[in-house]
């Protein structure tokens, strides 16, 4: 019988620039786990720790960046690890980044891009991570009264 465990989080952050949201995406070195393949942010929840307080720990280490604004999504992503058979819940957030700034990666990953909706659901492999930011986007990036329902900071 598979395990089911709860101890990562995804963070999708998401910047404006004039006008228009983008979603920074991470891909992965060739050499590690699910390598050339692009990804959000992702991290294990250290013991004693908040998975929000996690999520943002997690952006800071992997893209050297702070968010400005931090969220909720409302969302559980769900991922069966057939090596370990386990079924993981991954809480999903969503972090608000300003400005062009400079982006520092973290030694998992070799690049990155800022991709609009549309590319950045062409890019990720996994259904999960296609509906997180069309959820993002719809119901947080672009503002409004409802967004400041899931926003956490």
């Amino acid at each position: 019988m598979p395990r089911i465990v709860s101890d990562s989080i995804d963070v999708y952050p998401f910047r404006l620039i004039n006008g228009r949201v983008q979603f920074l995406l991470l891909l992965r070195r060739p050499e590690v786990p699910l390598g050339n393949t692009w990804h959000a942010v992702h991290a294990k929840v250290i013991e004693g720790e908040t998975a929000h307080a996690a999520a943002k720990r997690r952006v800071r280490e992997t893209a050297g960046i702070v968010p400005h604004r931090f969220y909720s999504a409302d969302l559980v992503a769900q991922f069966y690890d057939h090596f370990s058979d386990t079924v993981s819940l991954t809480p999903v957030f969503a972090a608000l980044v300003e400005g062009p700034g400079p982006v520092i990666l973290s030694p998992d990953f070799s690049d990155f891009a800022w991709c609009d909706m549309e590319e950045a659901v062409a890019r990720f492999f996994s259904n999960g991570q296609r509906q997180a930011v069309r959820h993002i986007y719809t119901t947080i990036a672009m503002g409004g009264p409802e967004s400041e329902l899931y926003r956490i900071d």
